[in-house]
């Protein structure tokens, strides 16, 4: 293939086109090691090269500073890598490696992230937020089961937490009227909760 266009990209890397397409981004020393200029021809063995061992150690390496950051869902992780423009098999390599010795794991980070979460969100609205971060609905099915059903320390802790809210609003629970606690319920349900939850909760604590 040939190399049609070379363009500064930025930090001394730059886009490297073959055929007029974009086809990677490299330093100005590895563009000098591998003969890489305007009109040259480049091998398919030496193309090889540069995707599966140049930008693949590199994306590995990218994966695992970001991953020293803080913890992400295998999406955030390709989309963030996606940014550097490495090509989509490049990207692939390095989310298995890093998968490989469970540097992401969509299961551990749903149970964190409800973990975190419970005490301050329902489980439909940690649902949705899972679900925006990437992760699979079988998944965060299954880890909200295991929070919330298995474990007995956190079986109740749905209704808890509404209660908090309940009397977060109003101290005296006995003297709402009708109205008042309708739009209390709507305002709780908002918040993701299930009618019948708040409604049973609200009946428990009003005597």
């Amino acid at each position: 293939m040939v190399v049609t266009e070379i363009k500064e990209y930025k930090k001394g890397r730059y886009e490297v086109y073959l055929n007029d397409e974009f086809a990677f981004i490299l330093y100005k020393s590895e563009l000098k090691a591998y003969g890489i200029k305007n009109g040259a021809t480049l091998a398919d063995d030496i193309i090889r090269e540069i995707n599966d061992v140049v930008l693949v150690k590199r994306c590995k390496k990218r994966a695992m500073n970001l991953l020293m950051k803080g913890d992400m869902t295998e999406m955030k992780l390709r989309s963030k890598l996606s940014d550097g423009r490495y090509s989509e098999n490049v990207i692939n390599q390095a989310i298995d490696y890093v998968k490989g010795y469970h540097y992401i794991d969509d299961r551990r980070y749903a149970m964190s992230f409800i973990s975190w979460k419970a005490s301050i969100d329902s489980k439909n609205t940690i649902r949705r937020k899972l679900i925006e971060k990437g992760v699979s609905k079988d998944i965060i099915d299954s880890c909200i089961e295991e929070y919330y059903v298995e474990d007995e320390l956190n079986r109740n802790c749905e209704r808890e937490l509404i209660e908090k809210l309940i009397r977060k609003k109003y101290k005296e629970i006995d003297t709402l009227q009708y109205e008042e606690k309708q739009k209390l319920i709507a305002s709780i349900m908002r918040k993701g909760f299930s009618y019948y939850d708040v409604e049973a909760v609200l009946t428990t604590i009003s005597g």
